[in-house]
């Protein structure tokens, strides 16, 4: 395990999910990886530095799905039209998401969300 994700004390990757996944998270952030993707793979590397970074104490859940095996999260309102490879994150407050990266590769929303939510938490 990397440095950074020694940070998350909370980290789970989960192969096949369903939009329930969501509401398994208390407080965390959802990540779509994609395996077979360069601008995910790059997401995935700025997310780990920015929560090392932000909660270096690991009080945030890291929930991390395979794009291939998870579906049913094309479909949710938050997500419609907006998973296309390129590192899509979510981030979850009592199984609710309460904001997401957007469409396309935005590292630059990793650092300010994280901030917000862990203000939200109150963790």
């Amino acid at each position: 395990m990397t440095p950074e994700l020694l940070a998350v004390r909370r980290f789970r990757f989960v192969e096949e999910a369903d939009r329930s996944i969501v509401g398994t998270v208390r407080c965390g952030v959802l990540f779509v990886m994609a395996f077979w993707s360069g601008s995910a793979r790059q997401a995935f590397a700025e997310l780990k530095r920015v929560l090392a970074e932000v909660d270096p104490e690991g009080n945030l859940e890291l929930v991390v799905v395979d794009t291939d095996g998870c579906p049913d999260l094309y479909d949710m309102p938050e997500f419609l039209g907006k998973i296309h490879g390129a590192g899509e994150t979510a981030w979850i407050k009592q199984g609710r998401i309460v904001s997401t990266s957007g469409l396309g590769f935005r590292p630059e929303c990793f650092a300010p969300n994280t901030r917000s939510l862990l203000a939200e938490c109150q963790v």
